[in-house]
């Protein structure tokens, strides 16, 4: 990703972006490391490095338990980048569900949030709640981790062509507002307003089970099916970015109105765990409604993978249906490969995390292709310590 021939001519710009990339991705390096991944000669990487003093600090060798050179020299120097440069903020807010994770500029995971309301609020009720949560957060990181460089935040619906909420299912009291008009502008830091799926879709393309795919669909495992769509490594929204939005289709006879949420079906998935016969056949129903609209989503996007998510897509009973539905479905086309998200509980706010990170590099070293990564130890090993007002703080990590 960072290599350079010999024969290329690039610019002097090119290769600070390339040694701040390789520096970025693994962490702490030296000269020479530096020079092997990208490369370029020693020189020019000691001057590229030079040339970003808010993003790389020095680190002495000695530090970091390195022997003397054979000729008794000074331990090499080590590079990093300079984390507290500033911070991003990725959240999503959900029906009663809020997430927001917290990174620096190093990709270092600073905070873990979840906070959970089971009361039904307003749309305008839920935004003034978060806000007042994300100002406590954000005075105790200015203090440590410099400025704030950019927010993303996910939305079941999203912003449409004219940069109003176009679709606001759990909030219509939000729907036809800008982002403004929300309460989602914090001053003059840059934010991104993303669809929840496509923000959960893009993290599932970097960190989970769609890595290495081009073209993919993250589907809800539910019967009324919605996705992000993924085509050729770009988000797909259409002209009213109400692409994979399959559940707005009215697709025959009303559901049972215990189908509306997940709180209200759960009893069905867990009475057919237990072998009860009724909820068998009930969830049997549900799932070829699932299945209908994913082999419909199939045929018309030819995806590498259909990755199952949301909060139904690790229960075992609902998806083992979909699957056999879905094959019995699509038996003249072809076999759908099908994976279970790996990042069920925060995917789109660590998509939304990523798009603001890419956002700020953009910003900081005027590239928008630059591989910002996230360093995912805390949320995958799941070690938090607890916080104040349900909110949790990522543990160092060693």
């Amino acid at each position: 990703m960072f290599t350079f021939a010999s024969g290329d001519r690039a610019s002097g710009r090119t290769t600070t972006v390339a040694c701040a990339a390789a520096l970025h991705s693994l962490g702490e390096a030296t000269i020479s490391e530096l020079a092997n991944v990208t490369g370029l000669s020693r020189p020019t990487v000691r001057d590229r490095l030079a040339e970003l003093p808010h993003l790389v600090e020095v680190i002495s060798g000695a530090e970091h338990g390195e022997s003397p050179t054979p000729v008794g020299g000074r331990p090499a120097s080590r590079f990093r980048f300079r984390g507290r440069h500033g911070f991003v903020i990725g959240a999503e807010i959900g029906k009663h569900d809020e997430r927001i994770l917290v990174s620096d500029v190093a990709g270092r995971l600073l905070h873990v949030g979840r906070h959970h309301d089971p009361e039904p609020r307003s749309g305008q009720d839920r935004v003034r709640a978060f806000r007042g949560r994300l100002d406590r957060l954000v005075a105790s990181l200015k203090a440590t981790h410099g400025d704030w460089l950019g927010i993303g935040i996910a939305l079941t619906g999203g912003v449409g062509p004219d940069g109003r909420i176009s679709y606001a299912p759990h909030y219509p009291d939000l729907q036809g507002l800008s982002p403004a008009e929300a309460g989602l502008i914090f001053g003059d830091v840059p934010l991104i307003v993303e669809h929840d799926l496509n923000a959960a879709a893009i993290a599932e393309h970097a960190y989970g089970a769609a890595r290495g795919a081009d073209t993919f669909a993250l589907a809800l495992a539910w019967h009324e099916v919605a996705a992000g769509l993924v085509v050729e490594g770009r988000v797909q929204r259409g002209s009213r970015n109400l692409a994979g939005e399959l559940n707005l289709i009215d697709d025959g006879p009303a559901a049972p109105a215990h189908w509306a949420d997940v709180e209200s079906f759960l009893p069905v998935v867990d009475a057919a765990d237990r072998g009860d016969p009724a909820a068998q056949e009930e969830l049997d129903a549900f799932a070829a409604r699932a299945a209908r609209h994913i082999a419909y989503l199939t045929l018309a996007v030819d995806p590498e993978v259909v990755v199952l998510g949301g909060p139904l897509a690790h229960r075992q009973a609902l998806t083992d249906r979909i699957a056999a539905r879905l094959h019995t479905m699509m038996r003249k086309a072809y076999p759908v490969k099908l994976a279970i998200t790996e990042n069920q509980t925060f995917g789109p706010a660590l998509g939304s995390l990523q798009l603001a990170l890419t956002h700020a590099f953009h910003a900081l070293l005027g590239d928008p292709a630059f591989p910002a990564r996230i360093d995912m130890r805390p949320l995958k090993s799941g070690v938090y310590e607890g916080g104040r007002d349900g909110i949790r703080t990522a543990a160092a990590v060693s």
